[in-house]
């Protein structure tokens, strides 16, 4: 196996670094008894003022042996000065940049080794679960508004969709691997981003030198995503930085890779986005709710769990859960059904549902804050003020010859593009 350095960037936060090095030589051959040294790992502090400094060098040492080096920054330089500075001390011929905030599982190491067998690939990462089993990544895309979005976030962390290979433009810098080669090649990771966007540039240089990106979900990680303060404070500048950098080799993608599984993508009056069923499946799946319901009444709960497991994207499918416990006087499993839903449908139709719940359950008004701020976002006076946006994307898209996306932005325009147009449900 070639040798393979984890660079971790830390600042602060020592108890997660600490948890995340011991998963390391949990999890990987030649960790505590430092009897292989095929594992290399670079810890790079960037000035922390908590017990990293103090506690860092006495652990790496005890974990990994010689295998192990501590690097201090006089300051929090960020993310990309930090990674760069370890892959500059790393020896691997293979980088892995993690994040300290996350947790290797058994056998998370071969599988992206392997990956990278084929020279054609330029970087890999493995499946990011959430700590409650669902899945945080497996996959950047772009929406038509040249938003990043982590397609098929939330989904239950066995579903299969989430492991499907398909075309990527990015795979988060949470926990990436390249070739040491082809990260210089590419420039490194450019060091006027702060603390975001670092990833989906160095994914955008590996892809322009024609190396293709994969997700390797044999590798599985926990990611507890985002611990560092203050981690989107400059995301608006960092984007502007990457659309100057990169913008003409970004191209919005999620409406075709939701196309590719067969799903829709629905853009809301306020563009809000979600992915939704195809209108046969959704009647496929009511009606046979419907017959359960009729014969089985008492296991339809049940049921509706199952189903949703299988496939989270049936509205119908949360909706009628939600009544459901609401109707058996299960109120508080119904709001976790609700918020279960809200995080892939951000609809008038969940949120009211929700209030009206939380307001009988007495919920206070910082929990209420959020919901009541989603479903302001989607009220009918805000859709015209859009509607430059919406042609805009039309116009790009026409003129890559997307037919898909066009038809799409077509729709929003005809549904909510004119001054008082109402909002109307979505078929």
């Amino acid at each position: 196996m070639p040798r393979v350095s984890v660079i971790i960037p830390v600042w602060n936060l020592w108890d997660m670094t600490a948890a995340c090095l011991r998963s390391l030589a949990e999890h990987s051959a030649g960790g505590a008894d430092c009897a292989d040294g095929g594992l290399e790992v670079l810890v790079v502090d960037n000035g922390s003022s908590d017990a990293t400094a103090e506690q860092l060098p006495a652990l790496g040492r005890d974990l990994f042996c010689k295998n192990f080096k501590a690097l201090r920054l006089p300051q929090n330089m960020g993310f990309a000065i930090a990674c760069n500075a370890g892959a500059r001390a790393a020896s691997g011929d293979l980088l892995f940049f993690l994040n300290n905030d996350t947790r290797v599982t058994r056998g998370w190491l071969p599988p992206l080794v392997k990956a990278l067998e084929n020279p054609k690939t330029g970087a890999t990462g493995p499946l990011l679960l959430y700590p409650d089993g669902r899945i945080q990544h497996c996959g950047i895309a772009v929406s038509p508004f040249r938003r990043l979005w982590h397609i098929y976030e939330y989904f239950p962390g066995a579903h299969a969709l989430p492991r499907k290979q398909r075309p990527l433009q990015a795979i988060t810098g949470a926990a990436l691997m390249v070739r040491r080669k082809y990260f210089f090649e590419a420039g490194t990771f450019f060091e006027e981003y702060r603390n975001g966007f670092e990833d989906m540039d160095i994914c955008c240089a590996l892809r322009s030198r024609g190396y293709a990106l994969s997700l390797t979900p044999q590798s599985i990680v926990v990611h507890y995503t985002s611990q560092t303060p203050g981690r989107f404070e400059a995301d608006k500048n960092n984007a502007a930085l990457l659309t100057r950098r990169w913008g003409a080799d970004i191209r919005p993608d999620l409406h075709s890779l939701a196309a590719r599984d067969g799903y829709l993508l629905r853009v809301g009056p306020s563009l809000t986005l979600w992915l939704a069923l195809r209108e046969e499946l959704e009647k496929s799946l009511n009606a046979e709710l419907a017959e359960r319901m009729k014969a089985q009444p008492s296991s339809a709960a049940e049921f509706l769990g199952q189903r949703l497991a299988e496939e989270p994207l049936w509205l119908d499918g949360h909706l009628r859960l939600m009544d459901l416990l609401e109707s058996r006087g299960r109120r508080r499993e119904a709001i976790s059904a609700g918020l279960s839903a809200l995080v892939f449908f951000p609809l008038p139709q969940v949120q009211t549902r929700l209030l009206r719940l939380a307001r009988r359950e007495d919920m206070t008004g910082e929990e209420l804050t959020p919901l009541l701020r989603r479903l302001a976002e989607e009220t009918d006076s805000k859709a015209e003020k859009f509607r430059p946006v919406v042609q805009a994307a039309r116009r790009e898209a026409r003129g890559r010859g997307d037919t898909l996306l066009t038809r799409i932005m077509d729709d929003w325009l005809v549904r909510y593009g004119s001054a008082g147009v109402k909002q109307r449900p979505l078929p």
